[in-house]
């Protein structure tokens, strides 16, 4: 079974690059907002999740920290997409492992997943 990666964004060019960055074998769902998020995750465990900071009503940093709260997605990391450098600080309270700031490399944030995914050992992949 390949890895699992779930996206929440409304960008379309992340999505994009994604799917056309990430190996063949990685199953990639993706979410435009927080809720959606949310409804996804309930029955879904990821591997890794990649979190816009804009990502609707709740917002990307209450995405993380529920994740974090939630014992089955505790220990899934997140790699969060930020609009400035200041709010680096409040992504890893959230619990971000990795930060991009926007625009984001497509292929950066690819080999950020990779990464991800060879060294943790939640991960499946």
């Amino acid at each position: 079974m390949g890895s699992r990666v779930v996206v929440v964004t409304a960008d379309p060019l992340v999505l994009e690059e994604l799917r056309f960055g990430l190996p063949g074998d990685v199953e990639l769902r993706s979410a435009r907002d927080a809720r959606e998020a949310h409804r996804m995750l309930e029955g879904y465990v990821p591997d890794v999740v990649v979190i816009d900071i804009h990502t609707g009503s709740a917002g990307g940093f209450a995405t993380a920290r529920d994740m974090r709260a939630d014992g089955r997605l505790a220990d899934v990391p997140v790699i969060m997409l930020l609009e400035r450098p200041q709010d680096e600080w409040l992504a890893r309270q959230a619990g971000a492992r990795v930060v991009r700031i926007k625009p984001v490399d497509g292929q950066q944030l690819a080999s950020d997943i990779a990464a991800l995914l060879r060294t943790d050992p939640a991960a499946t992949g």
